[in-house]
């Protein structure tokens, strides 16, 4: 019964939308049962709202976007958030409480819980805040009116720099004076092009533009970690291309990051169908932007001191970049050895990032090599140690070499072998 009141509830709404263009509601937060449960926890029934979400996720829900994280904002103090849902079971872990935050989990659910606060001075890298209990000054500190749109678990909307409207005009406006938010953190001078990028309907205003140039050096302030947090951000936007595609963002971007030279590849990524698309994560974008003959992407990661997991993902595929012009490459017989080599992520990178080098645009072509990586079954040599050793090898260097090397024939012939001529032959030799 309630699965049906609920579907019934999402047609409407649906309807509502389609027929007067109105914005979406914050509903899929609303709903969120453990959201529902915190709420109850940190509101005193029948005073005033105690909390409410913020940031990213009332704009996530407002444009109909899928919610990751979940931000919420408080008048209570990060000791009393603690102390209030550490009573009722809930796990809370003080994640920067120096600033008024903490995280709670509940059914492996993360809530960033913030005390509402005000700047009492920055640096361009951290703030000095205060607590306070005015709503108003904890929006005022905040980067961009869409972030700061707040909305209680019933869904009232509080939204005290028209946020609002801004989203839905797909306007991306710094809170007061932009050399002000700015100056207050270096970092937003990418968050900037990220929001712009993402939600904007208009060109970008000049003025802002101007201050931006004017500081652009406040990034050498940024550690590098936070500028890749960031860069792994703008990376996920779907149409991460339009950043490159106009002339003043281009140049920035290209001067904050330098080893951005292949940035025409992405074009490629705008004609792929949407499935397809959805295939390339912001790691795979970062190497479609930095690989190519050079040491670009060496460099790149030893600036940003990127993971292991990441460096090794990318050398994959640096390492096979001068064999993508070979057609013998986009066999099947081929990719089914570079699988059995290696795994079927590292090879589906490859097919993946092939794609954007137009070294392959067959259609078909391109589908019967994802069908091959998704449907091949790994063989199994079918020649062991213990069968050489019944034929009078020892266990040592000369069973593992002819063991070697008879592997490497099995692969090259396909994964194709006569155990029992091999057996045979063995015999002779003994």
């Amino acid at each position: 019964m309630i699965k049906k009141i609920k579907n019934i509830s999402k047609k409407i709404d649906s309807f509502f939308y389609k027929k007067f263009k109105s914005h979406k509601t914050t509903k899929s937060l609303e709903n969120i049962r453990e959201a529902q449960e915190i709420f109850s926890y940190l509101n005193e029934v029948g005073n005033e709202t105690k909390v409410r979400f913020v940031g990213g996720c009332v704009r996530k829900a407002l444009s109909g976007e899928v919610i990751d994280d979940i931000d919420l904002a408080t008048s209570l103090t990060p000791e009393e958030v603690k102390k209030i849902l550490s009573e009722r079971g809930v796990k809370v872990i003080d994640t920067g409480i120096n600033h008024g935050t903490v995280t709670a989990i509940l059914n492996n659910k993360k809530f960033e819980i913030t005390t509402l606060r005000k700047d009492i001075s920055t640096d361009g890298r951290h703030a000095n805040v205060q607590f306070t209990l005015n709503w108003m000054e904890d929006a005022q500190r905040r980067d961009f009116t869409i972030n700061a749109i707040y909305s209680d678990i019933e869904g009232r909307i509080f939204d005290p720099v028209n946020g609002v409207s801004d989203l839905k005009k797909g306007i991306v406006k710094f809170i007061g004076k932009a050399e002000e938010r700015i100056q207050e953190d270096y970092l937003r001078i990418l968050r900037y092009f990220r929001f712009f990028t993402h939600y904007s309907h208009t060109t970008y205003e000049l003025a802002v533009i101007k201050v931006i140039k004017q500081h652009i050096n406040g990034l050498n302030l940024i550690s590098k970690e936070r500028i890749f947090d960031e860069l792994k951000k703008i990376l996920k936007i779907n149409n991460v291309h339009n950043l490159f595609k106009q002339q003043i963002s281009k140049e920035i971007i290209l001067n904050i990051f330098p080893q951005f030279k292949n940035y025409e590849r992405l074009k490629i990524l705008t004609k792929l169908e949407n499935k397809k698309r959805q295939m390339y994560d912001e790691e795979l974008i970062l190497a479609l932007l930095i690989i190519d003959e050079s040491n670009n992407n060496e460099y790149f990661c030893h600036k940003y001191k990127t993971s292991n997991a990441l460096n090794i993902r990318l050398m994959n595929i640096k390492s096979n970049f001068n064999k993508f012009k070979n057609k013998k490459f986009y066999s099947e017989e081929n990719i089914k050895k570079l699988i059995y080599l290696s795994n079927k992520k590292d090879v589906l990178d490859l097919l993946l990032f092939s794609i954007c080098l137009k070294n392959i645009s067959e259609e078909g072509v391109v589908d019967n090599l994802f069908n091959c990586i998704k449907n091949f079954k790994i063989p199994i040599f079918p020649i062991s140690g213990d069968d050489l050793k019944q034929h009078g090898y020892k266990t040592g260097h000369e069973l593992g070499a002819k063991l070697k090397s008879l592997k490497l024939k099995w692969i090259e012939d396909n994964f194709v072998i006569n155990k029992k001529l091999i057996i045979k032959s063995l015999s002779k030799i003994k």
